[in-house]
């Protein structure tokens, strides 16, 4: 790859300022990354993340730059910082939810993603940002996952969580759950076969990865006794996956084909809806005991910008009290560093 390519920066938004968003990014990028390649920038409030760094007691200096071609140069000094003319406007307030918090974390969304777009960034990583208080600013927000990719072009794009071996994509994501089976359609889980088939061979480097297909219903339909979306709809996409030489199987019950994804009979599974294949992620990979670790990453295939985030919200019951674990983000910033390496 060329060298001019390798320089440009990964960007990493800051999330809701009320949030744990400022502790995490600061603790991941005052450690090294060794398995990440490229400079690295916070977009952000400067003045926050100075406030945070002294509750961390951070010692690595932050280094205020301009625009996305100064941050290799700054990040042999210190941690770099974009604000792009975005600031908070008011005092932090640990786990509130405000109209100024959310207008500033998705305005920085916004700036890193069109840094992407303009070919001056290589990846956004997304620190955590509060729904709630977006929604005063954009109203009908529904998260990261649909917001960039309406900016991309792509309205209804897809989400994936990605931890080593586990690796799942969704059909649907954040709608109601009468939405959510009305969308498992042909079409769309055409469309989720096919993005994650070429994100597996990109992040596994596998040549025929094999997929699992969950079904919609309990005990996937049984044969249409419980919803007939499987014979529908699932089974002749399944089966047309197969004719474009996509290795699906499929459809089985949720019980059944994650814990195969578990011990690697899959190399990734489709879920059909949000908590289907959330909650068992979450369940095996989050620690929230006292220690409070957080594994797992939230991707988004099939976009024209690499975009990677942290599979957990905004933490506002322990925001700014210097507790917030960084695993999830510096494993979401490796991801989307691998990801533009394996680009064809």
């Amino acid at each position: 790859m060329k060298k001019e390519l390798m320089q440009l920066p990964l960007l990493i938004t800051m999330g809701d300022p009320n949030g744990v968003g400022p502790e995490i990014c600061l603790r991941t990028l005052s450690k090294k990354q060794k398995n990440v390649v490229r400079p690295v920038a916070i977009v952000g409030d400067y003045k926050v993340l100075c406030k945070a760094a002294d509750l961390l007691k951070i010692k690595k200096n932050l280094i205020l730059v301009n625009e996305p071609e100064s941050v290799a140069a700054a990040s042999k000094l210190g941690i770099p910082v974009l604000e792009g003319g975005i600031q908070l406007g008011e005092s932090v307030k640990p786990g509130k939810i405000t109209k100024k918090a959310g207008a500033a974390s998705i305005g920085w969304v916004h700036l890193a993603t069109q840094w992407v777009l303009d070919q001056r960034a290589s990846a956004v990583v997304t620190a955590p940002l509060c729904k709630e208080a977006v929604e005063h600013t954009v109203p009908g927000f529904q998260g990261h996952t649909e917001y960039i990719g309406e900016m991309c072009g792509d309205s209804r794009p897809v989400l994936a969580l990605v931890h080593k071996n586990w690796v799942v994509a969704h059909v649907s994501t954040h709608v109601s759950l009468k939405e959510a089976c009305d969308r498992v359609k042909q079409d769309r889980i055409l469309k989720v076969g096919k993005l994650l088939q070429d994100f597996l061979v990109r992040y596994k480097g596998s040549k025929n990865p094999k997929i699992g297909v969950a079904g919609l219903n309990p005990h996937a339909g049984e044969g249409g006794l419980f919803g007939d979306e499987e014979i529908r709809e699932i089974i002749p996409a399944v089966k047309t996956l197969r004719k474009m030489k996509i290795n699906a199987i499929g459809p089985l019950p949720g019980d059944v084909v994650f814990p195969q994804l578990r011990v690697g009979t899959f190399d990734g599974v489709i879920a059909m809806y949000h908590d289907q294949g959330h909650v068992v992620t979450k369940t095996l990979l989050f620690d929230l005991g006292e220690k409070r670790k957080t594994c797992g990453v939230n991707t988004t295939l099939g976009l024209s910008v690499v975009r990677t985030s942290v599979d957990h919200g905004t933490g506002f019951d322990i925001a700014w009290k210097a507790k917030a674990d960084e695993h999830s983000l510096c494993d979401a910033l490796e991801l989307a560093d691998l990801l533009k390496r394996n680009m064809p």
